[in-house]
């Protein structure tokens, strides 16, 4: 074979080969950096032979990712919405910490009651649901006893026997001042006393802390 008739093979392999532009190898490659190239291209990148294919783990396609990363997004946001979350985060003080663990443990057992009473209608064995909620009562009753002890040491002015103890003290000084003023008098100094007291439960929760 001559040099000519290689040179003239070589050109009309050149001109056979197709010519894969910029715009597009820049596709593929955009692509590929977003999803897995098996999944952009929708094969798997294997070579076949002959026989039976050996049987392969489906690949995930670029719809599947979409659908997980939006999972994953809405999962995020659940969870930073969580009240529990927010409370721990907001660094709240341990007693009202634990009264809302105590309020979410309630309602997963009150769940499982409500499990169990729908799975007993159909004559399922509920022994281990109700194990379960056994479980998350005896948590109740733990969380119960450890809120008594902080409430101990911890005064809370929002709780119901702190602000019967204020009123006490308020029905008192009416009573005083009525034996000693006048109504106008006794209307103006309880005027002041409410504009004073405004907001009092914050100032004194900053004084206990």
């Amino acid at each position: 074979m001559s040099d000519e008739n290689i040179d003239e093979n070589d050109e009309s392999l050149e001109e056979e080969a197709p010519v894969v532009e910029k715009t597009d190898l820049e596709k593929i490659g955009s692509i590929a950096s977003v999803v897995p190239i098996h999944a952009a291209t929708g094969g798997d990148g294997l070579k076949r032979g002959r026989g039976r294919p050996k049987k392969i783990n489906p690949k995930p396609t670029t719809q599947d990712l979409i659908y997980h990363a939006e999972m994953v997004r809405q999962k995020a946001a659940f969870i930073d919405a969580d009240p529990l979350v927010q409370s721990t985060r907001n660094r709240q003080e341990a007693i009202e910490v634990l009264h809302r663990v105590k309020e979410e443990v309630a309602r997963e057992a009150a769940s499982l009651h409500f499990t169990r009473i729908e799975e007993e209608k159909y004559g399922k064995d509920t022994s281990q649901m109700s194990s379960r909620r056994i479980g998350a009562l005896r948590e109740i009753a733990a969380l119960e006893l450890e809120i008594r002890k902080l409430g101990v040491s911890m005064i809370d002015v929002r709780s119901e026997r702190f602000q019967k103890i204020i009123k006490y003290f308020l029905d008192t000084i009416r009573e005083a001042a009525t034996e000693v003023s006048t109504p106008e008098q006794l209307n103006l100094l309880f005027n002041r006393l409410e504009t004073k007291l405004e907001n009092w439960e914050e100032q004194v929760q900053d004084l206990l802390r």
